[in-house]
């Protein structure tokens, strides 16, 4: 089983030290969407900046701006393994702190921590986009394909490091689930964010790394996708046309993805329902847009949006939960240490 190198995020988190972090919105705006919202909106990531999650509040920042008429800030908060971020948007009920994060990100939030919160603290404004996870390793990597990979960390238990964004993640699950399969043993070696663990690849800190299809693009020239960890490879333009993981080993692992979400209090939701109803709105409109269809097909992202109501998010989130406790009580040593 993989060894997991000890995270560099800060594991212990507050809900009243992250109120410190909270901006206060002064006044309300008023933009397409005709309701009466705060005119100062924090769009938080939870993670380090130029990762995926961060990605893609940047490019859904203008077009929010522009449907509420409010001015929005994305501010990082990272650390605490995504918790510190975000348990800061629990510190406001009026709607001007929302969360961009991923599904089971959120989940793993506190199902692997001692925090003050659950699924139900929150209100999932909508689904913005899909991350279909793949591995990748530098262009002149000694591998060739996900088994050749494979059979050399099978030689040689533990030296082969692999990269996440985070100790606990979509993408160190499904590290441990392709071991499982295989008898593989790599050293998993998380980071805060993706950023970082995708850099990590191309610097030659790691070996490879276990990321999403579309978040790891940025580092696309320097790399090669070995493999697409789903069970159909519906996005070939952007991971060379590279074999599932279940083809390349001849396995049954289950998908590994991540979704992304933008999410607000639930003290929002229920406190200012017209307020909450207007982020909806404003969301949906956004992610059909053909302005941001347009910006992601010239960034090649085209394929990533998976516009989902509020309804489908959180259903999806519990499932998600589900699932995860499903895991931890088969593997209650899964995030000892972590």
């Amino acid at each position: 089983m993989a060894k997991h190198t000890a995270s560099r995020a800060v594991m212990a988190v507050a809900l009243a030290s992250a109120g410190a972090f909270a901006l206060t919105a002064c006044g309300t705006g008023s933009g397409s969407t005709g309701t009466d919202v705060p005119d100062q909106i924090t769009l938080v990531v939870p993670t380090s900046a130029g990762g995926g999650v961060d990605t893609a509040a940047r490019q859904l920042q203008p077009y929010l701006e522009e449907e509420l008429g409010s001015t929005i800030a994305v501010i990082n908060r990272e650390g605490g393994a995504t918790t510190i971020g975000t348990a800061s948007i629990l510190q406001s009920s009026d709607c001007s702190t929302i969360l961009i994060t991923a599904i089971p990100h959120i989940n793993l939030s506190y199902l692997a921590h001692d925090v003050d919160y659950d699924l139900v603290s929150f209100a999932a404004v909508g689904g913005v986009s899909t991350e279909p996870g793949v591995i990748r390793v530098a262009k002149n990597a000694p591998w060739d394909t996900l088994r050749d990979l494979v059979n050399d960390a099978k030689a040689r238990p533990g030296e082969i490091t692999f990269s996440v964004s985070e100790a606990v993640s979509s993408n160190s699950f499904a590290i441990t689930q392709i071991e499982e399969a295989t008898g593989a043993d790599f050293n998993v070696v998380p980071f805060d964010g993706g950023g970082p663990a995708r850099l990590a690849v191309v610097s030659g800190e790691v070996d490879a790394t276990h990321a999403g299809a579309f978040n790891s693009l940025p580092i696309a020239e320097d790399t090669k996708v070995l493999a697409v960890h789903y069970e159909k490879n519906r996005w070939g333009p952007v991971t060379d046309d590279a074999p599932t993981v279940n083809k390349a080993l001849g396995v049954e692992v289950p998908n590994s993805e991540s979704t992304y979400n933008i999410w607000t209090s639930t003290g929002c939701a229920k406190e200012h329902p017209e307020r909450y109803q207007a982020l909806v709105d404003a969301l949906d409109a956004v992610v059909t847009s053909d302005g941001l269809k347009s910006d992601l097909k010239e960034l090649g992202e085209a394929l990533k949006l998976d516009p989902r109501t509020p309804e489908a998010v959180e259903a999806d989130a519990k499932a998600a939960e589900d699932q995860i406790r499903t895991i931890m009580t088969d593997n209650p040593d899964l995030f000892k240490g972590e």
